[in-house]
C-alpha cells in the first residue's frame, strides 16, 4: 500500500502592502490526514481578499505560436483593450495610437491624449523589443491607470506603449497587449509587475490559476487562488520548480519532465528534461534538441495508400533556412488519418492523486496535438502543434495542453517584497474538453522500447 501525502507547505511570512502574506515553500511534509494540498490560501487573520475571476474568450488561431485567449476585462485609462495573461514573459505592454502601421491598425489602441496617461521615456525610434521570428516591437515607457470591472478598482502601472511593429505576425494576434506573469519578479525591469501590484494593493494571495475550454468554450484566470468547482481535487498533480538550461529564460515556469512518448514508445532525448508552461503560447516549442525528436516520429508516416501525411515547414533561423514544423498535406487534417497517427503522452509530476512519487501521464490525441489555422497565410490548413524555437532550453507548451487541464501557479514571497516560483499543480477539469488520458502512474512504471534516433 502506497503512502498518501499532504503537501503542507512551510509558511514564509512577509509584510506586503500592509498585509502579512503567507506563502507555501516548495518543501512538502507528510500528513496522515489527507492526500492533497489546498492550493487556495486559507489565512483569514492575514490576507483575506477573495480570489477574483477574470473571464477569457478564445479568438482566431494563427500559425505563429501565440495563444488565442484574451480578456476584455481590462482597460488602460479610458481605452478598452484585449489582454493576454502571459506566464512566458516579463513584459507589460499595450498597443498605442502612436503606432499607425498596418499591424497596429488591426488592434484596439491606447488613447495617449487621455487625461492621466504620462509618457515617462520617449527615446527617438523607441526601445527595441525583439520577438525573434515574430519581428520587433518598439516602445515608449508610459504610466496610466488600469481599470478592471472584475477587480473593481484602478491600479496605476508603468507599461511599454507600443509605437511600431515590424512583421505581419503582430497584426494577427488575438490580443492588443500582454501582461506578464513571470515566475521571478526580479526579472521584471522597467515596467510594473502587474500581479505583484494586485497582491500589494488588494491583499490577494500570491497564487493564480487558469483554465480554457469549459462547457461553454470559455476560459478564465483566477487571481489569488483557485475555483474548486472547476477541477477534481483528487486528480491533483504536484509540479515542483525546475529552471531550464538556457540563459536569460529564468522567468519561465518550469518543472521536471520525466518522459515523452508517441504510441506508448519513449521518444529519445526528452527524458529528464525541463517542461515549461507558457500561457502566452499555443503549440509545443523548443530548440531542435527538444522538438526534432518529436517531429522525427511523425515526418515519415504514410497513409493507407503509401503517401506521406506531412510536409516539412521551413523558416529562417539565424539567417539560414531550417526545418521548423510540419503541415498536413493536400489540405487534410488529423480526422483523415484515424488509426494511423499515434497518441502523444507526457509524463511528469512529483505526486499524483495524493501519492508521493507517482507521476501523471497526460495523453493527447492527434486531434489535440494538431490545430487548424484560422487567420494568416495558412488559414484553413492543419498544422502539427510542435515548432522549433531556439533559446528555450527545454520543452515549452501553452494552450495545446493548458486548454485540457486546470493549472495552478504559486509564488513564494520574500521579506524584500520579491516573488519567486513555488509549486505548480495540474488537475483534471470538471467540465469542457478533456485530454484523451489523465492517468496516475505508479512510481516504478515499466517503459516500452524507445523510438530509434533519426
Amino acid at each position: 500500500m502506497r503512502n498518501s501525502i499532504n503537501h503542507v507547505g512551510k509558511c514564509v511570512a512577509a509584510a506586503v502592502g500592509g498585509c502579512l502574506a503567507v506563502s507555501f515553500a516548495a518543501t512538502a511534509q507528510v500528513s496522515e490526514t489527507t492526500g492533497f494540498q489546498s492550493t487556495t490560501w486559507h489565512s483569514p487573520d492575514l490576507c483575506n481578499a477573495q480570489p477574483i475571476k477574470v473571464d477569457f474568450d478564445r479568438g482566431p488561431m494563427s500559425d505563429y505560436g501565440a495563444s488565442p485567449w484574451f480578456t476584455n476585462d481590462l482597460q488602460v485609462g479610458l481605452s478598452p483593450m484585449r489582454f493576454i495573461f502571459d506566464t512566458g514573459t516579463t513584459l507589460l505592454w499595450a498597443t498605442t495610437d502612436v503606432c499607425d502601421t498596418p499591424a497596429c491598425l488591426n488592434h484596439e489602441r491606447v488613447n495617449t491624449a487621455q487625461p492621466g496617461l504620462t509618457w515617462l521615456y520617449k527615446p527617438d525610434g523607441g526601445i527595441e523589443v525583439n520577438f525573434g521570428p515574430w519581428g520587433k516591437m518598439y516602445v515608449w515607457l508610459a504610466a496610466a491607470d488600469f481599470y478592471s470591472a472584475a477587480l473593481g478598482s484602478i491600479v496605476n502601472l508603468v507599461f511599454d506603449g507600443s509605437i511600431k511593429y515590424t512583421g505581419n505576425q503582430f497584426g494577427d494576434l488575438a490580443w492588443d497587449g500582454g501582461i506578464g506573469f513571470p515566475s521571478e519578479s526580479t526579472d521584471v525591469s522597467q515596467v510594473s509587475f502587474f500581479f505583484g501590484q494586485l497582491v500589494q494593493t488588494l491583499g490577494l494571495s500570491p497564487s493564480f490559476s487558469m483554465y480554457g475550454k469549459d462547457a461553454n468554450g470559455k476560459g478564465a484566470t483566477i487571481l489569488g487562488g483557485t475555483n474548486p468547482e472547476m477541477y477534481e481535487v483528487s486528480s491533483q498533480v504536484l509540479l515542483t520548480p525546475k529552471k531550464g538550461a538556457s540563459p536569460g529564460v529564468g522567468y519561465l515556469w518550469g518543472t521536471p519532465l520525466h518522459e515523452v512518448r508517441f504510441g506508448g514508445r519513449v521518444v529519445p532525448g526528452l527524458t529528464n528534461q525541463t517542461f515549461f508552461i507558457d500561457s502566452g503560447s499555443s503549440r509545443f516549442k523548443g530548440d531542435g534538441t527538444y522538438i526534432y525528436p518529436m517531429l522525427n516520429v511523425l515526418v515519415g508516416l504514410k497513409d493507407a495508400q503509401g503517401n506521406l501525411i506531412f510536409d516539412k515547414v521551413y523558416e529562417t533561423v539565424n539567417g539560414d533556412q531550417a526545418w521548423a514544423g510540419l503541415i498536413y498535406r493536400n489540405g487534410k487534417g488529423p480526422q483523415d488519418y484515424v488509426g494511423i497517427l499515434p497518441d502523444l503522452s507526457l509524463e511528469m509530476g512529483q505526486s499524483c492523486g495524493g501519492h508521493l512519487g507517482d507521476q501523471l501521464r497526460l495523453d493527447l490525441s492527434p486531434e489535440q496535438y494538431s490545430y487548424k489555422v484560422d487567420i494568416g497565410e495558412r488559414a484553413g490548413q492543419y498544422m502539427i502543434a510542435m515548432h522549433r524555437l531556439d533559446g528555450v532550453g527545454g520543452l515549452l507548451v501553452g494552450s495545446t495542453v493548458m486548454d485540457l487541464v486546470y493549472t495552478n501557479f504559486n509564488y513564494t514571497t520574500h521579506p524584500d517584497g520579491s516573488f519567486s516560483q513555488g509549486n505548480m499543480y495540474l488537475y483534471r477539469k470538471t467540465q469542457g474538453e478533456q485530454p484523451k488520458g489523465y492517468t496516475c502512474l505508479p512510481q516504478f512504471d515499466v517503459s516500452v522500447p524507445d523510438y530509434p534516433n533519426n
